[in-house]
């Protein structure tokens, strides 16, 4: 990185999501890293890192909003996904999407899908930022710090850090999947009681 850090920063995590849009907290990580190293402050690294992976995220979901109307009339996704799918998803979205696009965010893999989905079922933007905006400020902020934690001693802490994401990401993972299966799993059997007579 060059005397400023933060552009090439920002620049990284903009493009990293891009590429790679599964695995965000590692670039973070790294940015965090790096950025200790430069001696920055780790409040203006958040706040640079939010800044690009909130853009990132905006021009996911305004992705979905373009290709969903043309998605959604296609022959090959009508094949997979009925008319009525897409309605009840389009349904619980409109209840539920502020709290699904919130929890989202903390679940690996899940982020984009959710991101695309959001623009694609028709959320507003609005809405959207508002919820992906708090939940990306604590990731942003956690993911930054352990990265200034591991920025002073890198080499020696780089098996450590192996150990943790080893045990506590599959945990993780796996967890936050069963909770958010429950939660939808419930919400369904509360919108079926209430249709019943």
């Amino acid at each position: 990185m060059t005397d400023n850090p933060l552009p090439s920063a920002f620049v990284f995590l903009l493009g990293f999501g891009f590429v790679t849009p599964l695995c965000e907290e590692i670039a973070v990580i790294l940015v965090g890293v790096t950025l200790h190293s430069t001696g920055t402050s780790l409040p203006l690294a958040v706040a640079v890192g939010l800044a690009a992976l909130l853009i990132q995220d905006s021009a996911w979901f305004f992705l979905g909003r373009l290709l969903g109307p043309r998605l959604a009339g296609s022959r090959l996704l009508s094949r997979f996904i009925k008319p009525k799918t897409l309605a009840d998803a389009g349904s619980y979205f409109s209840r539920r999407g502020p709290i699904v696009v919130f929890m989202a965010r903390f679940v690996v893999g899940l982020r984009s899908a959710v991101i695309l989905g959001s623009g694609f079922l028709g959320m507003r933007w609005s809405r959207f930022a508002t919820y992906d905006s708090m939940a990306a400020t604590v990731t942003t902020a956690v993911w930054m710090s352990v990265g200034y934690a591991l920025g002073a001693g890198f080499d020696e802490k780089v098996g450590e850090l192996t150990k943790i994401f080893g045990i506590l990401g599959p945990a993780v993972v796996v967890a936050a999947a069963v909770l958010v299966y429950r939660f939808v799993m419930a919400d369904k059997a509360k919108a079926a009681a209430h249709l019943v007579p």
